[in-house]
């Protein structure tokens, strides 16, 4: 009898310490943002400022970087505060002459390494357009999209999508009020691959590269915005 009790105790002892385990191993950073990323260009590069109001073991901030909206590469890093109820304003210097469409995307890095990604950001120089696109929750997707417009004047915006053999997929029409705006965009009957995403309004217009992938090739996203 005595035997089978020190088996029970030792059995318990090793699931809670195999709990323990993957408890920790599923940890992630987080983190609230006060609102959207800025992008701003300078003579040396662009510069990159963000705010966040709550952080949970975020460690470390890794700003990637992209051409076409589907490869990316890192360009540097910003310590985080680890733990943090407070606003903390971060700033980080793209060094380089300013591609004509760039995308952004930050990386929420734990002290065990795991990581979440952030909403994908758009900089595109237009400062003469009524209307310009921010952000893309990611342009790797299995299901949906959504796009962030910043609005200067109200306007209808024409969309449609593309796959690489310039074949239209989706099409369709948005009113934009002044302001921030959002276009929702449903992907899930698309064929893996990379499709062009085209936004016109007026004489306006930009493009936006992004791929269909499987449900197993999608990242861990995370991004929350207070404003």
């Amino acid at each position: 009898m005595i035997l089978k009790s020190k088996n029970n105790l030792s059995t318990k002892v090793f699931l809670l310490f195999f709990l323990a385990l993957i408890s920790y191993s599923t940890l992630q950073a987080k983190c609230v943002y006060f609102k959207s990323l800025k992008i701003k260009a300078m003579d040396l590069g662009n510069t990159l400022s963000w705010t966040t109001v709550e952080e949970s073991d975020l460690q470390t901030f890794v700003i990637e970087k992209s051409t076409n909206g589907v490869d990316f590469r890192r360009v540097g890093d910003v310590k985080g505060a680890g733990y943090s109820n407070s606003k903390k304003t971060y700033r980080f210097l793209d060094l380089g002459l300013p591609e004509q469409k760039t995308y952004y995307r930050l990386l929420h890095y734990a002290s065990d390494g795991s990581f979440t990604i952030s909403e994908t950001f758009y900089f595109e120089q237009s400062p003469s357009s009524d209307w310009l696109v921010t952000s893309i929750s990611s342009t790797l997707t299995n299901d949906q999209i959504n796009v962030t417009f910043k609005v200067k004047k109200a306007t209808e915006i024409y969309f449609e999508i593309k796959n690489k053999r310039g074949g239209v997929v989706k099409a369709g029409t948005k009113s934009l009020a002044v302001g921030s705006n959002r276009i929702l965009i449903n992907c899930k009957a698309f064929k893996n691959g990379k499709y062009d995403v085209i936004l016109r309004a007026k004489n306006d217009i930009a493009k936006i590269t992004i791929k269909k992938v499987t449900e197993a090739d999608m990242p861990s996203l995370e991004y929350v915005a207070y404003r």
